[in-house]
């Protein structure tokens, strides 16, 4: 309940979509999970567990969000719309490393928290988290990272990352809360 603290996750904007942030985590059944708008610390004043429009969470007691299973989740917030999603993560690799450009054709499997996903070709690694159910007009590169130095790096709202060059049968790995990934 400190900021700073192991756990306390920044979300990322959705490029070209002002007011759209998401993040990826594994979630524990009925563990509480707050939101804030701010980041100073112990300011928990600006904290919530939901928003008007809300799917795929409750609220326990406190206000928080929970979720009904354990998984690997997408946390999108829309305050344009004043809208808060949680429903199970959509990972996905795209471009010449997996065989097209074609989205949601190369799902990362995901088991243990963490996801992966192996190169069909040698080329380089584009990925990506899809939008989650209902959330219309984001492309795929506007919600990309991708791994540099074992650590996942998010597009947000910048320009085309670095190229990063993998070999066919490479096993791609991420693990959202670490924030870390890797390439063998």
């Amino acid at each position: 309940w400190t900021w700073g603290a192991a756990g306390v996750v920044e979300f990322v904007p959705v490029h070209s979509h002002a007011g759209h942030f998401w993040a990826i985590r594994q979630l524990t059944a009925n563990k509480g999970v707050k939101l804030s708008t701010i980041n100073v610390a112990n300011d928990w004043s600006k904290a919530f567990g939901g928003m008007t429009n809300g799917t795929g969470y409750t609220n326990d007691n406190d206000g928080n969000l929970v979720v009904a299973e354990d998984g690997l989740y997408m946390i999108y917030v829309n305050f344009v719309d004043n809208a808060l999603i949680v429903e199970k993560a959509k990972v996905y690799g795209i471009g010449d490393a997996f065989g097209s450009w074609d989205a949601g054709k190369y799902p990362f499997t995901v088991a243990d928290g963490k996801a992966t996903i192996v190169t069909t070709a040698a080329n380089n690694l584009r990925q990506y988290a899809a939008a989650p159910t209902g959330v219309t007009g984001v492309d795929w590169w506007q919600m990309e990272f991708n791994i540099f130095d074992g650590k996942i790096e998010y597009r947000a709202g910048g320009n085309d990352q670095a190229a990063v060059a993998v070999t066919a049968g490479q096993t791609v790995t991420l693990d959202f809360n670490a924030g870390t990934g890797s390439i063998k």
